[in-house]
This record gives C-alpha cells, structure tokens and sequence, in this order.
C-alpha cells in the first residue's frame, strides 16, 4: 500500500502515475504540486504537465510544458505528449514552428528526432485535414535528410514509423505517410526488405484503422495477419493462428453476403493489403468458393499442433470440433474431399447453381440452402 505522504522521487513518480492511469488527475496534481518539485526533475515535472493537461487546465498545461521543454533534457515521451497536447488544443502552427526549431537542436538524440519528425508529420496530416494553412509541407523531411545523412537509416526510418503508430492519425493522414515513406525509399532503396520497418509500417496501418474505428472482414484479417507474421516469442503463435482463421472466414462470409469492395483498404492501408490481397482476391474471383476454401483455409490446418487444436476445441461445439477434426485429419488426396459446413463434414452432392437460397439444402443438412452450402463454408465464433 502506497505511502499517505510518500517522499522519494520514486514513490512519488510511481503514485503519480498510478493516479493517471486510473483517470485521476487530480490527484496527481495535489501530489506533484505538494512535493515541492526541482527544476530538474523533469519527468516530474512533465507529469505535472500531463494531469494538468488531463484536467483540461489548458493554460497551466501549456506554460508547464513549456517548462520542461525549456531544459536541457529533452526525450520522445514528453515531445510526444506536448504535442498531442498541442493538437488537442488546436495550436498546430506553434507546435509546427517549435517542432521546427526543435529538429534543429544540437545534441537532440535519434530517438527525439525521430519523435520530432513523427509529431511534426502527424501535425501536418491534422492542418490537411482541418483546412489550417501551414507553410510546412512533407518535403521538410527530405531536407532533412539532406542536412543530417547520418539519419537516413533503416532504424531511424523504423523509429519514424513507430511512432507514428503511438499517435492518433486520421486516415486522411495517409496522403501524408506515402509522400513520407517515398522519402524513404528514394534514401534507403532496400528498407522495404527491413523486417524491423515492415513491423512499424503494419502497425502504423493498425492504429490508422483503429483510429477511425474501420474494422471491417478486410481491415480484420489485415491486423490478424500482421499480428502473427511480427509475432513476438511471448505471443501465442496458435491463438494468432486461429485468428487468422476466423478472420478468413470473416471474409468468405462477406462474400457469400455480396461484393467486397477492396479500393479504400489498398489505399489507407497499403502494406496491410499487400499481406492478404492473394487471398482476398482469390476470394472475390474464384468460381468454387468452397473449394477454394478447402484448399486455402482448411488445408493449412492439417499439420495443426495440440495447442492449436485445444484452441479450435475451446471455440466450436463439440459437434463442430470433431468435425473439424476429421476434416484436417483426412487423407489430402482423397477421392471426395470433404468440405466444412456449419457444424458437420459432409460428403458434397452435385448441387444446382440454381438452388434458392431459402430452399432446404440438397446435402441433406435439413438447414437452408443459404445457410449451409449456400454459406460455403462455416463462419467460426
């Protein structure tokens, strides 16, 4: 339990950010503002900025910001809090100018610059999209470039993009982000070869789509894929897997329910689409959806650990597991492949493109047609 009156620098910095997370900034001011602060307990102070911020007390947020800022120690977290907060209150062309200024620092650190240049970036992309006239343009990155070489690096570029993705950005934003990333390219020809850059990239896609609350069967099976191909060694790589299952029958479902439109996705999310557009495309033309299914979803599931199974197990009905599991189970080559509908393998029939979709299903199911082989394939839950 924490102390009444705590006294170190370290419980005073663990209890104030106890009182953030818990959505309490007033608390922390009360704490920060007793504890009788140095000027050079900078990441005191910057909480200090942050719950005042928090607190919606815009004109001491700004002037303690600018208090820390204002120090010779300058790190990512506080430029990227300032200028969130900057952009919340609408103040792009003073954050334009200080981020500016800030790029131009000696001694600034990788790291800060590629904050800097992340912030300065996604304030760009703000004045876009609220009509705000600003004299910089996305060109101020190649001129930076050209006056620091050392930075054009694929860990830099990678930190950019990282960053990018730690920051709300409206998909508009993706203007923006191709004129940067052709920046990119055009210094370092081979980054788009970087897994570390492609990781950054997936997830700056990510946070576009979560930002504008898009999920959708596409942007759904884009995040999954990602997720698992940039897995960590902490990540269940099986759970991951079934995700990604469940997200192409996401998308098989979409289809079976009519068009899928594609052009938004490829254009905000780009690298995104390029991980399933083989996939999905295949989808969209293929004239057997269950057999493409078959041979694209469920036969990769025939070498499927333990683990993975115990996962399927835990997720279908009983029924629909042992059916599932006789399905991954049955010889590759067999004579008549048996496909996955609802809940039951069954032997498929020669059915009727002309079938309606409310008749009874030809298989014998007793369900719809459009809701048996009509679906194509099952849609796990």
């Amino acid at each position: 339990m924490a102390k009444d009156k705590p006294e170190s620098k370290s419980e005073i910095q663990k209890l104030a950010a106890e009182f953030l997370e818990n959505e309490n900034p007033g608390k922390a001011i009360k704490l920060l503002e007793n504890a009788e602060i140095s000027e050079k307990d900078t990441e005191l102070q910057h909480m200090l900025a942050s719950a005042y911020a928090d607190r919606k007390w815009g004109k001491k947020a700004m002037a303690q910001y600018q208090r820390c800022l204002a120090g010779d120690r300058i790190y990512p977290s506080l430029i990227q809090d300032y200028s969130e907060f900057m952009l919340d209150s609408e103040e792009h062309i003073l954050l334009n100018s200080f981020l500016c200024e800030l790029l131009n620092r000696k001694n600034l650190g990788a790291d800060s610059a590629a904050m800097t240049v992340a912030m300065l970036c996604s304030s760009l992309g703000d004045c876009m999209l609220n009509g705000i006239s600003t004299e910089i343009t996305p060109d101020f990155f190649r001129s930076y470039l050209s006056e620091h070489p050392e930075a054009a690096d694929k860990a830099f570029f990678s930190a950019v993009m990282r960053n990018l993705a730690g920051t709300p950005n409206d998909p508009s934003f993706a203007s923006v982000a191709d004129h940067i990333l052709k920046i990119m390219t055009d210094n370092v020809p081979d980054i788009l070869y970087s897994t570390e850059f492609q990781s950054a990239v997936a997830d700056f896609e990510i946070s576009l789509i979560l930002y504008s609350n898009t999920v959708n069967p596409l942007t759904l099976l884009g995040m999954r894929t990602a997720k698992l191909i940039f897995a960590s060694p902490s990540d269940d790589t099986d759970y991951l897997r079934y995700l990604v299952f469940d997200a192409k029958m996401n998308v098989v479902e979409a289809r079976r329910n009519g068009t899928i439109s594609t052009e938004k996705f490829a254009f905000v999310c780009p690298y995104l689409w390029s991980l399933i557009a083989k996939f999905v495309t295949g989808v969209i033309n293929t004239p057997d959806l269950k057999k493409f299914a078959r041979d694209e979803i469920y036969s990769e599931l025939r070498n499927a650990s333990p683990n993975l199974l115990s996962i399927f197990e835990k997720n279908l009905s009983a029924d629909g597991f042992a059916a599932l599991k006789e399905f991954i189970s049955s010889p590759a080559s067999a004579p008549k492949p048996a496909v996955f509908s609802g809940n039951k393998i069954i032997n498929r029939p020669v059915v009727s493109s002309k079938t309606a979709p409310n008749s009874p299903c030809p298989c014998g199911s007793g369900k719809k047609y459009k809701k048996c082989c009509g679906l194509n394939q099952c849609f796990l839950k």
